[in-house]
């Protein structure tokens, strides 16, 4: 979808035009995302092509819809800026990308429910649940008033948006000197600045099946090793994503198909997971992420030491299973 908006707008205090100051036009920013993001955040995440009206300073902080993938990370992302100059800054380099994470629907969204089949498949079709990639970065102090873009390459193979990468964004640089957003929150106590590391993914191993994604499983039955000295087994969680889809192309159907149930347990050195899907699943709305904290002292080695896959006659089968680490 190639519709977007900033999710930040002009930030400071210096009055426009002798008119408005910033901080109102700030608050008619916020409003007018809330409005197009309710319109354009659909399932497939929305990639930024043409701006929703982003006005920033130099040295401002904006944010823009990058698409849908889980696999973009801050520290990966190329980001640049190109002014009405033709002057270029490398954002990445300079380190000014704050963050890149992930928003997902309110899941009694009536978009998340009722939107047309492709919606909901084409996320599932690039190997994750439906999310919108955000991208939050500061600009440059010296770089000149007028019309600007930014260039960014996700650098992924997962991207659900269908926008060819790189992709340019465009944005309108006005006079004076801006800051970095600290984004204040009220707290208990006082104010404090928003986390962003708190927002981007924890390592994580994900656990998917098939190799083409039309494997249907009836149940599966997986144990995971660790290395218990470097991971704290009571540390581990398991997060498994829903899938809304239901029918086809052709025919709207019922929904449930999707539907599975899902119980895990470890022993303090292995991880046990059974999942059973009375009617089926196919194999690409089945996702398992065994989830940890940061700062371990190595790597915890998690490994896959045996999966069984059953049909729906509780027959035995052979379905790929893949484990992949992000660190």
């Amino acid at each position: 979808m190639n519709t977007i908006t900033p999710l930040f707008g002009y930030a400071g205090r210096q009055p426009l035009a002798g008119k408005f100051d910033s901080f109102s036009l700030r608050k008619g920013f916020n409003r007018a995302f809330i409005v197009f993001l309710a319109a354009f955040l659909l399932l497939q995440g929305c990639t930024s092509v043409n701006t929703f009206p982003t006005i920033a300073r130099a040295g401002d902080t904006v944010s823009v819809m990058v698409g849908g993938t889980e696999k973009a990370r801050k520290n990966t992302i190329a980001v640049t800026l190109t002014d009405i100059n033709g002057t270029t800054w490398d954002l990445q380099s300079l380190g000014l990308v704050r963050s890149v994470f992930n928003l997902r629907m309110d899941g009694r969204a009536e978009g998340l429910h009722y939107s047309p089949y492709l919606d909901s498949y084409v996320s599932w079709l690039f190997g994750h649940e439906p999310v919108q990639t955000v991208l939050v970065t500061d600009l440059p102090l010296d770089a000149a008033p007028g019309k600007a873009f930014l260039t960014i390459s996700l650098s992924v193979n997962d991207d659900s948006s269908g926008v060819s990468d790189p992709f340019t964004v465009a944005l309108e640089l006005i006079g004076g000197v801006g800051a970095p957003d600290n984004f204040l929150r009220s707290a208990f106590g006082g104010v404090a600045t928003v986390g962003f590391d708190r927002l981007e993914p924890a390592p994580h191993a994900k656990i998917s099946f098939g190799s083409t994604g039309a494997e249907e499983i009836g149940a599966v039955s997986l144990v995971v090793d660790f290395d218990e000295t470097v991971l704290n087994p009571d540390d581990i969680n398991i997060y498994v994503p829903e899938s809304t889809v239901r029918g086809s192309y052709a025919a709207t159907g019922a929904f449930g198909k999707t539907q599975r149930m899902v119980y895990w347990h470890q022993d303090g050195r292995q991880l046990y997971a059974d999942v059973v899907a009375p009617q089926g699943i196919q194999a690409r709305y089945l996702q398992l992420y065994l989830i940890h904290p940061r700062g371990l002292s190595g790597s915890p080695n998690i490994s896959l030491t045996s999966a069984t896959i059953y049909d729906l006659n509780g027959v035995e089968i052979v379905v790929p299973v893949n484990l992949e680490y992000f660190p």
